[in-house]
């Protein structure tokens, strides 16, 4: 799917470990195996995705279901590959003219298809025959969480065919459908839907710091509008290192790779963290890294030593290299709820406890302006003409703008004007360049 995407046996085994440590304990064997292969899910699952682009959770997901239901461990009913590939490949008839005008001629066409399955050879008459019901159904926001005309309703019951259907009609709502048919069907659906939609990135990079090794360096591929050193800096501090003495943020290029060299071994013996920037400019250099990597790990480092790795997305950096480290991405989510979560989220729970009432509903409808933004992105020139480099620092820096003044106008009247201003003509309407958007 993407070069980035490499793992190791040894990777798999460390999470593994983790997973069983993790599991509730059970007195009764059957439980107790039970609560492992649970435990041992979510570990995998949340640290792959993890290190997925956004556009490549879902499909993880439904892979993770749909082979789980091959198997007959989860799903309670039998296997059909039929409706399977039918899902996978909405497949095409042609049939008569289309006598539906509201319906598109490739939906009629599917809708075709899957009348030549056993189950769904009455759909295509009872389209024709309930049309304004049907059509009233196909208009809804949300299909997928509507009932089906006439005895389709009963599908209701079965979200995995209830999809065939969306999948003709309105394959736009497909990602919410499948969504829905994962949250009823994997065992705590709602956990890997929502997996680190509640935590903000300080908060992930963390947890994936109690996960890292000195044999485990952490690997940020970058996305736009990132800034991840920012994050670790703010790690580094909290646990007590000193930048430039026991915490070195090397920015690699050319005649980098010696500077690089000189703190990873200092880093290597006393116990210190080393960041290296943009190492996808020095893919040769990366091939000499892998080797002293490979060394350290088999002398045995300080228990404290870490290496952190950013970079772009890139096909030369060596599969070595990716296969060992944690990978995060730090890419806005899809949707407004989700974007509405993570810029809420990005702010600590203490700061927003501590700011009056007045800040933090203003706050708020920062984190919601902030969200219709991101997701107009999304659209591309639907949204906007020009593709805007809108990311979490305009919301952060507005924020820090917000609590300024609030604390001089002391409790009194709100300056919504100079707000208004600040947030639109100058946080984020000095991206903008194109008179239209």
């Amino acid at each position: 799917v993407d070069h980035m995407y490499q793992y190791s046996l040894d990777s798999f085994m460390t999470f593994f470990e983790k997973s069983v440590h993790k599991a509730q304990k059970k007195d009764d064997l059957k439980d107790r195996v039970l609560c492992l292969r649970d435990s041992l899910r979510m570990t995998i699952f949340m640290w792959v995705s993890r290190g997925l682009f956004e556009r490549h959770k879902t499909i993880f997901l439904a892979q993770l279901t749909f082979n789980l239901m091959k198997r007959g461990i989860i799903g309670n009913r039998d296997w059909n590959e039929t409706h399977f590939q039918f899902l996978l490949r909405a497949p095409t008839k042609v049939l008569d003219q289309n006598p539906l005008h509201w319906l598109p001629d490739s939906a009629w066409e599917s809708a075709a298809a899957l009348g030549e399955i056993d189950e769904f050879s009455k759909f295509v008459g009872d389209l024709v025959e309930a049309a304004p019901r049907f059509r009233e159904w196909f208009n809804a926001a949300a299909p997928e969480n509507e009932k089906l005309p006439l005895n389709w309703a009963a599908l209701d019951k079965n979200l995995f065919e209830k999809m065939l259907i969306v999948r003709c009609l309105r394959p736009d709502r497909m990602t919410s459908s499948l969504k829905n048919f994962i949250r009823s069907t994997l065992p705590d659906g709602d956990a890997y839907i929502e997996c680190d939609s509640t935590l903000n990135s300080l908060e992930i990079l963390e947890s994936s710091l109690t996960d890292s090794t000195p044999k485990t360096p952490i690997y940020f591929i970058l996305s736009a509008g990132s800034n991840v050193v920012a994050d670790l800096d703010r790690k580094a501090s909290a646990n007590g290192l000193e930048k430039g003495v026991s915490y070195h943020n090397v920015s690699m290029g050319q005649g980098q790779d010696v500077v690089a060299m000189s703190c990873l071994e200092t880093a290597h013996r006393n116990g210190h963290w080393v960041i290296l920037n943009n190492v996808h400019l020095m893919p040769n250099w990366l091939v000499e890294l892998e080797k002293k990597l490979d060394e350290y790990s088999s002398d045995g480092s300080h228990s404290k030593f870490r290496v952190f790795l950013t970079s772009d997305p890139s096909k030369s950096i060596p599969v070595g290299i990716l296969n060992r480290c944690i990978k995060l991405t730090n890419e806005p989510p899809t949707g407004l709820k989700a974007n509405l979560k993570r810029a809420w989220c990005f702010f600590s729970k203490e700061s927003i406890d501590d700011a009056d009432s007045k800040t933090k509903s203003i706050l708020f409808g920062l984190c919601h302006f902030h969200s219709i933004l991101m997701e107009r992105k999304q659209f591309g020139p639907m949204g906007f003409n020009m593709k805007y480099p809108f990311s979490i620092g305009d919301l952060r820096d507005s924020a820090t703008c917000l609590q300024n003044y609030m604390d001089n106008s002391g409790g009194g009247k709100i300056p919504w004007q100079d707000l208004k201003y600040i947030f639109g003509e100058i946080m984020y309407g000095g991206h903008i360049v194109n008179d239209f958007d």
